[in-house]
């Protein structure tokens, strides 16, 4: 049903860049905005069934990295409310602002229930209608085109939404480790005890390799959180700087939209930049380390740590570093600059 609708928002695209009548119809925003939404929500389904028999190996990989580092007498993060905090807090404020949608797009909906018309039936119309126009100027609507249109928009806005929680969740699981590891790191030097350094090494070798390993399963759906994400922003400052107020609820959920989309791009951002930085936190405390201790094991970490670029990437196109968020804002800028000047000159 996602590929359907897919093909059915591409066909609009085509149509509407291809028309006399662009500026009329909405410009870049609504010839775009449903064949990238749904073809967003195709791809990343497809990515999550290639994902799928990965992801049992993925967690024995994951299991013996922490099987190992135990065998050291590393302490275990505590992730299970962390875990909580971010799922409740992104799918949460997700259903509140689909919902906000919902309202926007069914105003015309009797909710009295006082005319005939407030029904199930009657509200679907309306409601696709409203928010996908662009299917019923190629479908003629009918009762379960509206059951489909309802239904897809849902898995589809799921999908997008769980696609940015699931990389937040597995960053901040490495980051953690990471972050316990250090801590240790830190606690025996502050207390001048004795370093088992050939062991250190090993869990951040260990934890390295892990890194890489998630990388290479989870980079396309981190390309595609991203690419996604820019394309939104983009599009929600283009229909904020370019249409005229249309009433209190449409600016209510534009502004509450818009933040909601920035405020998660930002936290899948900062999260998975969080295993880059603390990959490198014990680096300091490494260069200073006394003569007494230091060795060929304190050299040897000292190259891992300094060499090996950990972190997570889009498949190798870029990768997510705190410096990264300050890229992504300068494309932003650039793009939206292009949009407005491009709209501009079409309505001319």
């Amino acid at each position: 049903m996602v590929l359907f609708m897919s093909i059915l928002a591409i066909i609009h695209m085509i149509r509407t860049l291809n028309s006399l009548t662009f500026e009329v119809k909405g410009g870049v925003a609504s010839a775009t905005a449903g064949a990238i939404f749904y073809t967003n929500s195709f791809v990343g389904l497809i990515i999550f069934f290639w994902l799928s028999p990965r992801w049992g190996s993925l967690q024995r990989d994951w299991r013996n990295m922490e099987h190992f580092m135990d065998s050291n007498k590393n302490i275990r993060p505590k992730l299970r409310w962390k875990l909580y905090v971010i799922s409740a807090s992104i799918l949460l404020t997700a259903v509140f602002e689909h919902l906000l949608s919902m309202m926007l797009n069914t105003t015309k909906y009797d909710w009295s229930g006082k005319s005939g018309n407030s029904t199930f039936k009657n509200f679907l119309y309306i409601y696709s209608a409203s928010s996908h126009e662009f299917i019923l100027n190629i479908l003629k609507y009918n009762f379960a085109l509206g059951i489909v249109i309802f239904i897809v928009s849902k898995l589809a806005t799921f999908t997008w939404n769980f696609t940015d929680v699931f990389i937040m969740l597995v960053s901040t699981g490495l980051a953690e480790r990471y972050k316990t590891l250090n801590k240790q790191v830190i606690s025996l030097t502050s207390k001048h005890q004795k370093m088992d350094w050939c062991s250190l090494r090993e869990d951040y070798a260990t934890l390295s390799s892990m890194v890489k390993k998630v990388d290479n399963n989870i980079a396309p759906l981190i390309l595609l959180s991203f690419a996604n994400n820019l394309y939104f922003i983009c599009l929600q400052l283009l229909n904020g700087l370019s249409k005229p107020n249309s009433g209190i609820i449409n600016d209510i959920y534009f502004f509450g939209s818009f933040l909601f989309l920035i405020v998660r791009t930002i936290a899948v951002t900062l999260l998975t930049a969080r295993i880059h930085d603390q990959s490198k936190v014990v680096l300091p405390l490494l260069y200073t380390c006394s003569s007494s201790t230091y060795n060929v094991e304190t050299e040897r970490l000292i190259y891992l740590l300094t060499t090996d670029e950990i972190m997570l990437t889009g498949m190798r196109f870029f990768a997510i570093t705190r410096n990264f968020m300050l890229a992504v804002a300068g494309a932003i800028l650039t793009y939206e600059v292009v949009l407005l000047q491009f709209n501009v000159s079409v309505n001319k």
